[in-house]
């Protein structure tokens, strides 16, 4: 139903007068009239019962009138909305991680969406890349950043890529390893190894560093995508975790958790990307949110890998 019109019907029950109305919505009295009568015809009611002194409302008029109302002030809330969230100001984004950038960026996309846009509602999502694809296919997701090796030769997926940080193995301050570096391959299989669930091609190149030729599920005394609970495990047990020094800045900063000199460096790196369906279109608040994360990703790139 056009918009217009309504606003027409409106002016038309508050004055009560054609010539009056008209000029209220900046028309000529014909035009006014017609469009009172083309939506008159289209409805195929009288809206109006025109007396000599006053127009009054129908009973279907008033129908159309208390409708119409809504009506308009729905569609200006409704452009209103539009407005804020190209502004940044209003929105609803469901976004999902990997463990190692939930680990790395999560806690200061969050900070900074909350303090500088506090009207945008954030639903996070942290698994394996497998199920965040899913849920992005379903619709369940607006982006997510996880390891997109396995998803570059898909058509249907926009991928932002982003730096690749240097793996390594970090230990406590106190782990009976830092007393003779740098250790060899040998030497690090003779202590429990914690890690996030490797993609297929990370495990191999792992097992290869470690020069080991068992089967790669013994290899890890802990697998847990968790980045926080492997730090905390590692800070009171011999467990050496497997991971980017950003998945562990502040542990690291602080020399709580220090990087196993090996030697043989693992030639490892993260292979982290923002994932998106090609053919949808993102809302401007995971917009926002996308350069937070590339803007945060690039702040580290200190600690990048020199191949990257």
């Amino acid at each position: 139903m056009d918009l217009k019109r309504l606003k027409h019907v409106i002016a038309l029950a508050q004055r009560g007068s054609f010539a009056q109305a008209a000029e209220m919505v900046h028309l000529s009295q014909p035009a006014f009239s017609r469009s009172i009568q083309s939506l008159e015809e289209e409805l195929q009611v009288e809206l109006f019962t025109r007396g000599q002194r006053r127009i009054t409302l129908t009973p279907y008029g008033k129908l159309v009138v208390e409708r119409g109302q809504r009506m308009l002030a729905e569609a200006k809330s409704l452009q209103r909305d539009v407005k804020r969230m190209r502004a940044h100001e209003f929105g609803e984004i469901a976004l999902g991680f990997g463990p190692i950038p939930a680990a790395a960026l999560l806690e200061p996309m969050l900070t900074r969406v909350t303090r500088d846009h506090p009207s945008i509602r954030t639903h996070i999502e942290i698994t394996h890349w497998r199920h965040l694809l899913k849920l992005l296919e379903m619709d369940d997701l607006d982006f997510f950043i996880a390891d997109v090796r396995e998803l570059l030769s898909s058509e249907r997926l926009a991928i932002d890529l982003m730096p690749e940080f240097r793996i390594g193995l970090y230990c406590r301050r106190s782990h009976p390893a830092l007393k003779a570096q740098p250790i060899g391959p040998g030497d690090v299989l003779a202590y429990s190894i914690g890690s996030f669930k490797f993609p297929d091609v990370s495990l191999a190149e792992f097992t290869q560093s470690l020069e080991f030729e068992g089967d790669p599920r013994t290899l890890f005394s802990v697998q847990c995508d968790n980045m926080q609970v492997l730090e905390r495990v590692a800070l009171n047990s011999d467990l050496l975790v497997v991971g980017p020094r950003l998945a562990f800045r502040e542990a690291v900063e602080g020399e709580r958790l220090v990087e196993l000199e090996l030697t043989s460096p693992l030639k490892m790196t993260t292979h982290m990307g923002v994932v998106r369906m090609r053919d949808r279109m993102v809302a401007p608040g995971a917009e926002l949110l996308i350069s937070m994360a590339m803007e945060l990703a690039s702040g580290e790139a200190g600690d990048a890998s020199p191949a990257a």
